[in-house]
C-alpha cells in the first residue's frame, strides 16, 4: 500500500513534500540504504520502497522532501552532490541548493 501511495504522489511530480508523520511511515515501510546527517539541512536518505528508489531530504527551513530516483546509483550521485555542496557552504562559498531542481 505504501509503495502505491508514493508512486501515485510522485506521478504528479518528481518531488513531493511530506509531513513528519508521513516521513515516519515511509521510513518504517522502506529499507534505508543510506542515511547522512548533513549538519546543515537534516538527514539525507536513500530509500528502497519495494524497488521504488527514493531520496528523502530536508531544506534548512525544515521542509521534508521526497523525490524519485531512476536508480540507486542516481540517488547516491544526488547525495554525493548535496554533501559536496554542503561542504563548500562550510567554506563560505555562498552556494545555494536548489531543492526543487
Amino acid at each position: 500500500m505504501q509503495k502505491q501511495r508514493w508512486r501515485e504522489r510522485l506521478a504528479e511530480g518528481r518531488i513531493v513534500t511530506a509531513t513528519q508523520e508521513e516521513l515516519l511511515e515511509l521510513l518504517e515501510a522502506a529499507e534505508v540504504l543510506s542515511d547522512q546527517d548533513t549538519l546543515v539541512a537534516g538527514h539525507l536518505r536513500v530509500l528502497d520502497l519495494s524497488g521504488l528508489i527514493l531520496v528523502q531530504e530536508e531544506t534548512p527551513e525544515g521542509q521534508l522532501l521526497v523525490r524519485r530516483a531512476e536508480s540507486v546509483e542516481a540517488a547516491q550521485a544526488l547525495v554525493a552532490d548535496r554533501l559536496a555542496t554542503y561542504e563548500r557552504m562550510w567554506d563560505g562559498c555562498g552556494c545555494k541548493v536548489d531543492y526543487f531542481g
